[in-house]
């Protein structure tokens, strides 16, 4: 099996959030109780600051496929020029690879190269569990792609929720923080690992110390399907008028609330410097999986307006990567997060940047 193929964060792994969360939450507790969170040293590591452009761009997710079966399907140069030329047109200027196979990542950075665009890349790095000569292969491949790309790849990460208790691609955190040093070492780029936020709020030390930034994964929307009591989605005290903004309002602070306990307890084992971007986050469009009464262009759109605002926060993210791009219908329930349909025309959220 290539690795493209591989790369998929699923809707099932992501099934158990909850109980992934509470338990980050009671050992963060622990931690600071037992009075060890200000005694752990700084990274072992002597961090790689990030780019300011990995800041100030606006950031997104990015998959080229267009059909029901990407296995199957042939990823062209010229859909991928057409997809980062409209991105680039709506200001969305970094995106996130989740691999670095020749048929996605080595083109899109081929196009970017070739085209001249404005554009620039965390490159991701896919890791597989169980099976080490394809995830040797894949960083040998990642490592080649940040050398020849450097003016592109602004960061590199390593593995895609695979720590998280849930994940279906489990990896332990010994393994993972193996894997990253050996890309490191060969690279000059910053490097991290994508992962929920309820790993990194109790991430150990293991991987605390080979990384330059963390990279959390928060979804407020699955989590009204997954862990339907951790926060207030129906809004019922509400106005029916005012429900949908309410909805909205405290998807927005759930995501904020994960976000912090990420950030205490990375400022609890004394990595107050250690830069936090959020990975992924989204809304759907439309229900695929489950998501009447919250999937819906309105609401997605409302999603994406407070996650700007939140950006300009002090206490914000350094940046954060919507996902996603354009609509996979391979994913079948997990599609329709995109700022586009599959046919490559603009959702309601962005629009107003596409206003042909």
């Amino acid at each position: 099996m290539s690795t493209p193929s591989l790369f998929f964060t699923g809707l099932l792994g992501r099934t158990r959030a909850l109980a992934a969360g509470l338990v980050a939450l009671l050992m963060t507790a622990l931690l600071v109780a037992c009075g060890g969170g200000g005694q752990v040293p700084t990274q072992a590591i002597q961090a790689r600051s990030l780019s300011p452009e990995f800041f100030s761009r606006k950031a997104v997710s990015y998959s080229p496929y267009r059909t029901a079966n990407r296995d199957t399907e042939v990823v062209t140069t010229a859909n991928i020029q057409q997809d980062l030329e409209l991105l680039a047109q709506g200001g969305f200027t970094l995106i996130r690879l989740f691999d670095s196979s020749d048929a996605v990542a080595k083109a899109t950075l081929q196009v970017i190269k070739d085209r001249k665009l404005d554009m620039k890349v965390m490159l991701g790095i896919y890791v597989v569990s169980g099976n080490e000569a394809v995830s040797q292969a894949e960083m040998a491949r990642g490592v080649a792609l940040a050398k020849a790309y450097p003016d592109i790849v602004l960061a590199v990460s390593v593995g895609n929720e695979t720590m998280v208790s849930w994940s279906f691609n489990k990896i332990s955190p010994d393994t993972m923080a193996g894997y990253i040093s050996t890309v490191r070492n060969q690279i000059t780029q910053p490097v991290t690992t994508d992962d929920n936020w309820a790993f990194w709020a109790a991430a150990p030390k293991s991987i605390t110390d080979v990384v330059d930034f963390a990279a959390v994964h928060t979804y407020p929307l699955l989590d009204t399907i997954h862990s339907p009591g951790l926060w207030d989605w129906q809004q019922t005290s509400v106005p029916a008028a005012s429900r949908a903004a309410a909805m909205m309002d405290a998807a927005i602070a759930s995501a904020k609330k994960e976000y912090s306990a990420v950030r205490t307890y990375l400022d609890g084992r004394a990595l107050t410097n250690m830069p936090i971007v959020i990975g992924e986050t989204g809304w759907k469009a439309v229900p695929s999986g489950g998501e009447t009464s919250r999937a819906h262009p309105v609401n997605q759109k409302m999603y994406f307006d407070r996650l700007n605002a939140w950006k300009t926060e002090a206490s914000a993210p350094k940046n954060i990567f919507y996902f996603e791009a354009f609509d996979e219908p391979w994913k079948q329930g997990d599609d329709k997060w995109g700022l586009f349909n599959v046919s490559r025309q603009a959702r309601y959220v962005v629009q107003g940047l596409y206003p042909q």
